[in-house]
């Protein structure tokens, strides 16, 4: 019996050791990936033979007022919600719910408040909690002060609602038209959330944000006719846009009014212009669907994240659309691609589809990036996704150069690009994956997700702005 009981021991002892040995293994293998992928990033991120020198950007802009989201509805005396989405915000319940909804999900979301006095007593909370920060806000402001910083032989013209505080805040090296300058600042309230985070009895699978705001000028997109007015379009290499997400808190026949106004301004583009529209998160299939059918077959590139692909396509009646409703974190690679696949095929350019200006489409999220082309229309796109990933961990970590010591990997060992797709693998001395279905091409690489994020508003316009800028624009017929 003594004997046995030994034996026993010995082996639980030596099943722990080998346990362990696997396990750290493995762990000096990913560290090791990490690495790798990092020194390949270094090496090879190299930007084209033709740079954007010249950017036209508008048209939203706003000063990010960013909390701790659970401390500020703890300070709110509010407690843990039922998770329901709500497509704008009426009251501190609308708050409570929705916010729960996307933060169990690990999404970013945005929603506008309709009631001014209820949303400035929040800030007013806000402003009396042991954190809070100012920030450059608006995904066209953090676009143009990103570029400027990384490249700053750039020129760039930006139109947006800029306040007194927000007109200190930006880069001097900016060009803000008096037209754009407005007598108070647009306020937007970012409540931030860790990794792992928890909040009643519900649990943050990845770190992230959930913004809120009551925005006057924002949302009547009131710059759009001055964003028009002031574009040189001889003098111009690259028109970045955004905002359109902000218009959702109002009618749907005002949506549909300044939608055309957009239309109406992007018609008279030259196709040799290339015209960049950055979505953001939205509630409204009708809204989105508007988008799809009447915007982004008149611009040339479309930047979008998780929670805004899968939506576009549950409103445009795409691939895994039900996923919306279920998804948490990121959506599998496979289905990523499948929905950038049919973004390209339905409302991009192509031989059945000439009138379309769509021609590239850049997905970011958490873990992976996809940009996808029409072959021909842009170059460098591999260089670029990759360029655009790197910025993702730069930026959420706040560094200049990243190690790894602080991010981690969090790409599968295998994966499909798309449904159709062959078994893949990573390797990480190339760390991009590129391959071609029909008129169009796409690259794949991982992101090095920061272990202690320093940043998170913002980030899918920094990888916008920094993939577009490594990318070279082919198409040059009027």
């Amino acid at each position: 019996m003594f004997f046995k009981a030994l034996c026993i021991g010995i082996c639980a002892v030596g099943i722990i050791f080998v346990y362990d040995a696997w396990k750290t293994a493995l762990e000096v293998r990913k560290e090791q990936m990490e690495e790798d992928i990092i020194n390949a990033w270094e090496t090879r991120v190299v930007s084209p033979p033709v740079k954007f020198q010249r950017l036209h950007v508008g048209i939203n802009s706003n000063i990010d007022l960013i909390v701790p989201g659970v401390m500020l509805l703890k300070a709110l005396a509010i407690p843990s919600g039922r998770r329901e989405n709500k497509d704008v915000l009426n009251t501190v319940d609308d708050l409570e719910n929705t916010f729960a909804h996307f933060f169990a999900k690990g999404s970013a979301a945005e929603r506008a408040f309709l009631d001014k006095k209820i949303f400035q007593r929040i800030v007013s909370t806000s402003k009396m909690l042991e954190i809070f920060q100012y920030h450059i806000g608006g995904n066209a402001a953090i676009m143009a002060s990103i570029i400027t910083e990384q490249f700053p032989e750039v020129k760039i013209n930006f139109i947006g609602p800029v306040g007194p505080k927000l007109l200190e805040m930006l880069p001097t090296s900016l060009n803000i038209p008096t037209k754009s300058r407005i007598s108070t600042d647009e306020v937007h309230l970012i409540m931030e959330y860790g990794v792992g985070e928890t909040w009643g009895d519900l649990r943050s699978p990845v770190a992230n944000r959930f913004i809120t705001s009551y925005d006057e000028s924002n949302s009547q997109a009131t710059m759009l006719e001055t964003f028009f007015e002031s574009l040189d379009v001889q003098n111009t290499d690259l028109v970045l846009m955004s905002g359109l997400h902000i218009l959702e808190g109002q009618s749907k026949d005002f949506f549909i009014k300044r939608i055309q106004a957009l239309c109406n301004g992007l018609n008279n583009f030259p196709r040799s212009l290339p015209v960049h529209l950055e979505l953001a998160s939205m509630a409204n299939a009708d809204f989105v669907r508007e988008i799809l059918t009447k915007v982004v077959s008149k611009v040339s590139s479309l930047g979008l994240n998780e929670q805004e692909l899968t939506f576009a396509s549950l409103a445009g009646n795409g691939p895994h659309n039900s996923d919306f409703h279920h998804q948490s974190g990121p959506p599998e690679i496979n289905k990523a691609g499948d929905m950038v696949i049919w973004l390209l095929q339905n409302y991009g350019q192509s031989s059945s589809n000439p009138e379309s200006r769509l021609t590239r489409v850049h997905f970011h999220c958490l873990s992976y990036h996809i940009i996808g082309n029409l072959k021909g229309a842009w170059s460098n796109s591999a260089i670029a996704v990759a360029a655009g990933s790197r910025m993702a961990g730069k930026q959420a970590c706040d560094v200049q150069k990243l190690n790894s010591s602080i991010v981690d990997l969090k790409f599968p060992s295998s994966f499909k690009a798309f449904s159709d797709d062959i078994e893949r693998e990573l390797d990480p001395n190339n760390p991009v994956i590129s391959w071609e279905i029909g008129e169009f091409e796409f690259s794949l690489s991982p992101v090095l997700v920061c272990k202690d994020p320093q940043k998170t508003v913002g980030l899918g316009d920094s990888i916008s702005g920094t993939g577009l800028m490594f990318s070279q624009y082919m198409l040059t017929s009027k």
